[in-house]
């Protein structure tokens, strides 16, 4: 196998998610908070300001700003925005994947995490950050890259040794 895969597929093992679990939270009920909250009945648009917390399941999603997209009556897109956004979930096993950016773009019948803009993402102690990252819940697959008009150029991947525990909170 080529070294550059083999190093690939690891990583993806490292990263993933017990999907069991994550299938648990979106049979939950999305719940939201904020400070304000507008919604336009007609173009199905709905936007929060102010210490937006979303929560469903075990997903946690704290913003600044967030916009919501319906498609007929469910949820197509949520849009959050903040400096940084930041988006938490655990798994089976209790360990949280934790990502941040100044976007995040969450859009649950797909199961799809789009961060944007000096993002970053963690699980069990690996870290990932780049201008960019896509992560697919339902996969368990990602997918970074940097930018080169922004300060993160390159992506930067740090897999802690295999003793080192998850740290308890994200710096």
């Amino acid at each position: 196998m080529n070294p550059v895969k083999y190093l690939l597929s690891i990583i993806c093992l490292i990263l993933s998610v017990d999907i069991f679990a994550m299938a648990e939270n979106f049979k939950e009920p999305i719940i939201i908070e904020s400070d304000l909250a507008e919604r336009n009945e007609k173009t199905g648009l709905t936007q929060y300001k102010g210490n937006v917390v979303i929560q469903q399941g075990s997903m946690v999603i704290d913003a600044n700003e967030v916009t919501i997209f319906y498609e007929s009556d469910d949820v197509g897109r949520i849009v959050c925005k903040g400096k940084p956004a930041s988006f938490q979930q655990s798994d089976q096993a209790g360990d949280r994947v934790l990502a941040r950016a100044e976007t995040i773009e969450y859009k649950p019948g797909t199961e799809l995490v789009n961060l944007k803009t000096n993002a970053s993402l963690s699980h069990k102690g690996t870290q990932i950050k780049g201008d960019s990252i896509n992560y697919d819940l339902r996969n368990e697959s990602w997918k970074a890259k940097g930018d080169n008009q922004s300060t993160q150029k390159r992506i930067q991947l740090v897999i802690p040794p295999p003793s080192q525990k998850e740290p308890t909170s994200e710096n």
